[in-house]
């Protein structure tokens, strides 16, 4: 049988993760947060103009066709085009990032949790038998019925006594109970349920 971590070993993975992500982003980065971009419209021969596009990292006071596309001729050149300052916020990019990681682990440790609860909950047989024109009476397995107050009082001595694990299994059972139901609908009097 496959042992799995504990949730705390896998809880101390992911905290580790995160610390690490917080330690490289507070890091100097080789990027910028600001940049200058400027579209200049460009005729050749008298043809259809071409847009060319010069990005270059500069000051808000430099942001100038001819600091950032650096024309031989800016008189002629500079006139034709259009600069603009951009910037990005990083941390909310740092933010979102972090979010999405965080719900991907808060998703792989659910999965590890059902992966560890399933063998815990359906002890499956160790080998399959095929069920071929079986026909099974229901009735014979049905539940003897119970007066309102028998239930309610055996619902409430049981559920003081009931783990997560028991309730789990009691509702996978009805569940197979109402699936065994709906096949005798479906192949034996050929109606659905409503």
């Amino acid at each position: 049988m496959a042992t799995f971590p504990s949730i705390t070993g896998i809880l101390q993975i992911t905290v580790a993760i995160i610390i690490v992500l917080q330690c490289v982003s507070q890091t100097n980065a080789s990027y910028e947060d600001a940049r200058c971009k400027c579209v200049c419209d460009l005729e050749r021969n008298g043809t259809k103009p071409e847009r060319t596009v010069y990005v270059q990292t500069v000051g808000n006071q430099e942001c100038k066709c001819d600091t950032v596309a650096l024309p031989k001729n800016p008189e002629i050149f500079c006139p034709r085009c259009e600069c603009s300052k951009e910037s990005r916020n990083t941390t909310t990019i740092k933010v979102v990032v972090i979010f999405i990681i965080c719900v991907v682990s808060l998703l792989m440790v659910y999965m590890l949790f059902l992966m560890c609860l399933d063998p815990l909950i359906a002890r499956r047989p160790a080998h399959y038998q095929e069920h071929a024109d079986e026909e099974v009476n229901l009735d014979d397995l049905s539940i003897p019925r119970m007066s309102p107050l028998e239930t309610a009082a055996a619902a409430s001595a049981s559920a003081r006594q009931r783990s997560i694990l028991n309730r789990v299994s009691d509702e996978q059972k009805k569940w197979k109970g109402t699936v065994k139901e709906q096949r005798k609908h479906i192949y034996d009097r050929h109606s659905m349920l409503n």
